[in-house]
């Protein structure tokens, strides 16, 4: 049994290992030349990029690449789910359900899915690595789908971006927005409701922005308090230290937090300086709190 995510989902290369997961990159396009996220080129070059003014283009993985990974596993008789990036903020996961389909002609006996997390960066991480760790205790493939869509339903995704012009390049604000908005140093406060990003708030000044975040978190996390929580930052270590501290001072939780850094796909669209805290706001019916 494999799971399989793709390289917009921010989970470590040593948790991606410990539980055998494959990875599919998708395409960053950077002064008209293709590179394979995360395979020919690191996330460290494209915010450099990102530094010098480049706004990095983005699609999804070459459907040659996904036919060939899923036909590995369908010939060799594995079983396997693909935990897609949103379908609302990328076509991927059309794109691998057409394979597995024709795939599934070909190899009736093979279980295989693709599941739509409806979202990115490590909060789709949390929902692959619960299906890892149940695939490598032995769970069955109908179980594992529905551990994972109850996931899905209660995944939570809470972040700020420090800068306003790459919410205008991504045409989620006006540049009247954004005009007003970096005068008078607002921060915008985001979620992700099925699989899209919305403006839930609008605070003035970073650290009132990222205490709106932690309160956020507080509220929405206080039903199902121990658990592996995920913070993400687009180039911004410290401020996700920052989070980090803020959470365990307010939850008490001073363990299983992982921090990574946003990947190339997501940190294209939010620009330098974003922090999120990736959590569930309820218990699945089966969950592994250990990392």
């Amino acid at each position: 049994m494999k799971i399989v995510i793709d390289s917009t989902t921010d989970l470590s290369k040593e948790l991606i290992e410990k539980y055998h997961i494959d990875v599919i990159p998708l395409r960053v396009l950077i002064d008209e030349r293709e590179y394979m996220d995360k395979e020919t080129i690191t996330v460290e070059e494209v915010y450099e990029s990102m530094k010098k003014g480049i706004c990095p283009k983005t699609s999804l993985p070459s459907p040659q690449r996904l036919y060939d990974q899923f036909n590995r596993y369908a010939s060799q008789g594995i079983d396997f789910i693909y935990d897609s990036f949103s379908s609302k903020l990328s076509g991927t996961y059309q794109a691998a359900c057409q394979i597995i389909e024709e795939l599934k002609k070909e190899f009736p006996r093979v279980k295989m899915a693709a599941i739509d997390t409806l979202s990115g960066s490590i909060a789709a991480g949390l929902i692959a690595l619960q299906g890892a760790k149940l695939a490598e205790i032995g769970t069955s493939f109908e179980r594992i789908m529905k551990i994972s869509l109850d996931c899905i339903k209660y995944i939570e995704h809470v972040f700020t971006i420090d800068d306003l012009n790459w919410l205008l390049k991504g045409g989620r604000i006006s540049k009247k927005s954004a005009i007003i908005g970096s005068a008078l140093n607002i921060k915008p406060i985001l979620d992700v409701k099925n699989g899209e990003m919305k403006v839930i708030k609008k605070i003035r000044g970073r650290k009132k922005a990222l205490e709106a975040v932690v309160n956020i978190v507080e509220e929405r996390i206080k039903s199902f308090p121990n658990q592996i929580i995920g913070i993400a930052h687009a180039d911004d270590f410290e401020t996700a230290l920052e989070i980090k501290d803020m959470l365990i001072e307010k939850l008490g939780h001073n363990k299983n937090i992982i921090i990574e850094k946003i990947g190339s796909v997501l940190g294209s669209h939010l620009g330098i300086g974003g922090v999120g805290v990736f959590f569930f706001n309820r218990e699945p019916e089966c969950y592994i709190n250990e990392l």
